[in-house]
């Protein structure tokens, strides 16, 4: 994948968490939220994933190849990069766990495909 394609990529991402955003109020179906928590439990795995390589590139990156060599903001900028990574790394993991512990609660319930009226109250 191109630098191009990665970038571009990131982008539909963005675009792709709006539009979730904007309609998982609108559940199709009771049920479907099982299936949204996999979905978004993969996707945490992947963010992590994408971290753990976006450190590592940063890791990689040398004055005066990827960044100006003599400039201080830079080395300095570079540094905090890695080390806000990091941080962001252990919290996708805290994430990532907290997400397969919803999924999983949410494994054992009996859904509906549709929802049901509820029961009027019993009368005293």
């Amino acid at each position: 994948m191109s630098a191009g394609d990665t970038v571009e990529a990131s982008k539909r991402l963005r675009q792709d968490a709006h539009r979730l955003a904007d309609v998982v109020t609108r559940l199709e179906s009771p049920s479907g939220s099982y299936s949204l928590l996999g979905d978004l439990l993969d996707a945490q795995r992947s963010m992590e994933q994408v971290l753990r390589e976006l450190v590592e590139w940063h890791r990689r990156t040398m004055p005066g190849v990827h960044f100006a060599e003599h400039h201080d903001e830079s080395v300095a900028g570079v540094t905090t990069v890695v080390e806000q990574l990091d941080l962001a790394i252990q919290q996708a993991e805290g994430l990532q766990e907290t997400l397969s512990r919803a999924y999983g609660g949410s494994s054992v319930v009996r859904w509906f495909d549709e929802e049901e009226e509820p029961d009027p109250p019993a009368l005293p």
